[in-house]
């Protein structure tokens, strides 16, 4: 966290960046929650630059790493040049402000400001928050703070609390960039600002509580680490980011209980999670191919489920199939990584023979898959007439009862479930086409919309019994 947050200098892209590993399964959310909380900490150690003659380091940087990005030489660490301009940058603008906080401050109309907010302390931590919103920056505004302390502009305690209110900022500009995250990644955006809103509370109330009643606390600290203004706000800056950092590492647990809460894993991303599999599951081929199998079963006997999301029935409550069709790709990327993996294993006969078996059933499933959410989209339409439904829902109940009587074959594994399946799936195409003819010759007023929707369905019908005709000479091998 704390290289993260020094290399991006932000704690609110710190916290993005996570929110997207916890999108792509790398970490889980708890794990990525206290990376978040010491990126903040790791972002506020740029203000120790400005405590040292950085203009030489600044332009060379500069300099150098603009050559990079130039002719892009060599190739591998263009990425890191943009970085180290960016921290060049940061450098370099840095000594402007101070050097130029100087002469801002003899502005007369400067001096009349500075002595307007002198001791309105509220009055500065608005004026710290409403800029952060503005340079969309917290660390921005706390290294311009430390530069007008150091130029006599800012005494420590107007200092202070325009870094609390940078801070705030920052949880408002998180809040608003969060509202496209969803489930777990949103659970890390969260904590980005759960962190903003409790490091602020609990360090204006530490202020307050030493301006009011005098107690020696975090001011007090400040003025006995150094005797400059511009020593103490950086002080002061990074026991703010580091204090609140340990402090939320400290409450972890009850805070991400409570965002776990409010912010639950979306539909999606619980049924994406695998029951069987591991990531170390293809290091034992006959292992794997038996956990594969055992995922493959999940996942067909969730079919039905489809079907009983369009039905609609009072008191049942199922997800809508675009769900449970994510969740399927995203569980279907995992059994195909794990047989890869197996597949470069050092098989023996049996094992290449039963890898060959699961993976040909792995393609049977995601065809059977593909068929039945389609199926299951078309009996979504809300475009078709009353007629043309009640045909779809006879066709889909029959898929549905096929498609049961395949599942119970499967998993069963018994001989007289595969006849019952072969008699089942015996060719219908025939059939099929005769019953389309036949039905658009007595509904002569069908709208081109339902004509459409029945030859869909009738097709459909025709390919989940071609699938799960394939599925009985599988199980009969």
């Amino acid at each position: 966290g704390l290289f993260l947050g020094f290399f991006t200098q932000s704690g609110k892209a710190s916290a993005f960046i996570l929110s997207d590993f916890v999108q792509a399964g790398l970490i889980k959310p708890r794990q990525a929650a206290p990376m978040v909380y010491w990126g903040n900490a790791g972002s506020s150690l740029i203000a120790v630059v400005s405590m040292l003659s950085v203009k030489i380091f600044a332009l060379l940087l500069l300099g150098i790493t603009a050559v990079g990005l130039t002719f892009h030489y060599p190739q591998r660490l263009v990425q890191g040049y943009g970085a180290m301009f960016g921290h060049g940058m940061i450098m370099y603008g840095l000594y402007l402000v101070k050097n130029g906080a100087a002469g801002f401050a003899a502005m007369e109309e400067v001096s009349t400001l500075v002595e307007f907010i002198h001791g309105a302390y509220l009055l500065c931590f608005i004026a710290g928050m409403v800029l952060t919103l503005v340079v969309q920056s917290n660390i921005a505004i706390m290294l311009i703070t430390i530069a007008m302390a150091t130029a006599g502009l800012f005494g420590l305690e107007e200092a202070a609390m325009a870094i609390f209110g940078a801070q705030a900022g920052t949880g408002i500009l998180t809040w608003i960039f969060s509202s496209h995250s969803k489930g777990s990644a949103r659970q890390v955006v969260i904590s980005q600002i759960a962190f903003d809103s409790i490091a602020t509370i609990v360090f204006v109330t530490l202020f307050y509580l030493e301006h009011w009643l005098g107690l020696p606390l975090l001011l007090s600290a400040a003025r006995s680490v150094s005797d400059a203004v511009s020593g103490q706000a950086i002080f002061v800056a990074l026991a703010f980011q580091f204090g609140a950092a340990g402090l939320l590492v400290l409450v972890r647990d009850p805070v991400f209980d409570w965002i776990e809460k409010r912010f639950p894993p979306t539909a999606t991303e619980v049924l994406s999670e695998t029951r069987y599999l591991h990531k170390n599951a293809a290091g034992s081929p006959e292992t794997g191919l038996l956990l594969v199998e055992r995922e493959q079963d999940r996942l067909l006997e969730r079919l039905p489920l489809y079907i009983e999301a369009v039905r609609e029935e009072p008191g049942v409550k199922c997800e809508a199939p675009s769900t449970y069709h994510a969740a399927f790709v995203e569980i279907s990327g995992k059994i195909n990584a794990t047989l890869s993996g197996i597949s470069r294993q050092g098989l023996n006969t049996a094992s290449s023979d039963q890898l060959i078996r699961v993976t040909k059933m792995q393609e049977q499933l995601r065809r059977f898959e593909d068929t039945v959410f389609q199926l299951a989209s078309q009996m979504g339409r809300k475009d078709i007439s009353t007629r043309a439904r009640e045909l779809g829902n006879v066709i889909m109940e029959s898929a549905d009862f096929i498609m049961l009587t395949a599942i119970d074959a499967i998993n069963s594994r018994e001989q007289g479930e595969i006849d019952t399946l072969e008699i089942l799936t015996q060719d219908r195409s025939s059939l099929m086409t005769k019953m389309r003819h036949n039905y658009f010759n007595s509904e002569m007023e069908l709208s081109e919309a339902d004509r459409n929707f029945v030859l869909d369905v009738t097709i459909l019908f025709e390919n989940v019994i071609q699938i799960l005709a394939r599925y009985g000479v599988l199980l009969k091998s």
